[in-house]
């Protein structure tokens, strides 16, 4: 195989096959390569023999077979580049002179199709760069730190989806790759990608002025648990995922673990959505304490409603609960009772009436205590489910809105938007 200043043409494989005896069909898989205008070279990288009686199971390669195959002539073709790419990087791109060679050092280069070892070239650098702030040698090729672009993707999407020893399983059953065996080595490239994924913005995103006001935009925000690599006390991790919204319709997806930098992990989402501090903001979350902590601390003028789902579950629980009260005795009317009045209740929430929904509440729930009925069956129940709806109610009245009147103005009142963010990052990950 020779090596030119002329780019790499495309190489083509020459399958050939005859017999050698009556049972045996030999397969020789060679490599042309032509590195320059007529100058061919040619290579045997793979030699497969098989029966040539074949029956459906012993038709096509193997698994081993394909693996060979693809690692040989993988090989072959990175070894030729990176010596091309050597001798390309000879000449100096600003004087033109020959850079003087310091010899080679070895290299791994690991790809989906199996580990190559190169000898990368060493130069020094040109006497027109002295006194310049430049190293003085470099190395002729950048292995991207020795990994594929292409076999750091498939880990990390495997990963993000499975355990990380069951990706090396995987990984080691179809493909020609080494390394990727150790559940370790996937976790590390799969942090190496979202770390890398984490600094990106879109890449036809317009840039944004630092004080630039944009239209008005819905925030929607919701938690999940995903379990942790450490063992207790960190047996979980939350993560928060959300969608940003804008005027426009444009969707703004994002996630983070729930930590330390949490709030500034928020902020960047944020901008890199085009909002700003003078941005007009809608925040819908189910009422969890922490992430309105995290919407007070980076938007603190945003305009917060809590979730009506989560309010008609808990609806919804005290509801079938009166069905029980008293159920196959004489006092089964008294959950006909509660049921009218939580109804009441339910309809003053969504009208925007919630400090008379809450004296409803409250109203049903002394009426459960009354010594006439507080022994019937089914009363506890009732009890529990209705304390439960007060409490969160009260712990969220700032975040209490109308939401008839929102609904018929089309504006949001629920984080449903939200459960497709929630699915493909946090799902996906735990429902193996």
């Amino acid at each position: 195989m020779q090596n030119g200043g002329e780019r790499p043409r495309p190489v083509a494989l020459d399958l050939t096959a005859k017999g050698e005896t009556m049972a045996k069909l030999v397969w020789r898989v060679k490599l042309i390569t032509e590195l320059e205008p007529g100058i061919v070279s040619e290579t045997e990288v793979a030699r497969i023999e098989c029966d040539d009686l074949a029956v459906p199971e012993t038709l096509g390669l193997t698994l081993e077979e394909g693996k060979l195959l693809t690692a040989a002539t993988q090989a072959e073709i990175v070894r030729a580049q990176v010596s091309t790419m050597g001798e390309r990087f000879r000449w100096c791109e600003h004087c033109g002179a020959k850079l003087l060679s310091k010899g080679y050092y070895p290299a791994m280069f690991r790809s989906v199709f199996g580990d190559v070892d190169v000898r990368i070239r060493r130069l020094r650098a040109c006497g027109c760069r002295a006194g310049k702030a430049e190293p003085k040698s470099f190395a002729a090729m950048f292995a991207t730190g020795g990994v594929a672009p292409e076999l750091a993707y498939i880990t990390a999407k495997f990963a993000a989806l499975v355990p990380f020893a069951r990706v090396g399983d995987l990984f080691a059953e179809l493909l020609p790759v080494g390394g990727a065996a150790n559940a370790g080595t996937v976790r590390n490239r799969t942090l190496r990608v979202g770390a890398t994924i984490a600094t990106l913005t879109a890449a036809d995103a317009p840039p944004l002025e630092p004080d630039a006001v944009t239209s008005a935009v819905i925030v929607g925000l919701d938690g999940g648990y995903v379990r942790s690599r450490h063992r207790r006390p960190e047996r979980n991790f939350e993560v928060i995922a959300g969608k940003v919204i804008d005027a426009s319709g444009a969707q703004h997806r994002f996630a983070f673990a729930r930590n330390d930098g949490a709030a500034d992990d928020f902020a960047r989402v944020l901008v890199r959505a085009g909002v700003r501090g003078g941005t007009a903001s809608t925040v819908l979350s189910d009422g969890d304490a922490g992430l309105w902590n995290l919407q007070r601390t980076v938007l603190p003028g945003a305009t917060v409603v809590l979730d009506w789902f989560h309010i008609a579950m808990r609806f919804e629980h005290v509801l079938r609960a009166t069905a029980g009260v008293g159920a196959g005795t004489i006092d089964a009317h008294l959950g006909a009772v509660a049921r009218r009045d939580i109804e009441r209740a339910k309809w003053c929430l969504w009208h925007g009436r919630w400090k008379r929904c809450l004296v409803k509440l409250v109203t049903t729930f002394r009426w459960s205590e009354a010594k006439c009925i507080r022994d019937a069956a089914g009363i506890e129940t009732l009890r529990r489910h209705l304390r439960d709806l007060i409490d969160y109610l009260e712990a969220n009245t700032a975040m209490l809105v109308n939401y008839g009147a929102r609904r018929r103005h089309g504006e949001p009142i629920s984080t449903a938007f939200v459960e497709s963010v929630v699915n493909d990052i946090v799902s996906r990950r735990m429902i193996k």
